[in-house]
């Protein structure tokens, strides 16, 4: 999501998904007070992960395209 800080990322998938942040956490195999700090920037995901979210995040935004 361009423009946007890792932490804004994170948030915004997870509320596009409807997710608290244990049931997300629970997604990438971490718990929710990991996906707390990713949210506030105090930590960043792994690589991988982060590359990870960004793919649900695409197919994501095209399935709500779709809908419209």
């Amino acid at each position: 999501m361009p423009g946007m800080t890792v932490a804004e990322e994170v948030r915004t998938l997870r509320v596009t998904l409807g997710e608290n942040t244990a049931t997300f956490g629970a997604r990438w195999r971490k718990s929710g007070r990991t996906v707390e700090s990713w949210e506030q920037g105090l930590r960043e995901p792994d690589a991988f992960v982060l590359e990870a979210m960004r793919k649900l995040a695409a197919r994501t935004t095209k399935k709500a395209a779709r809908v419209k």
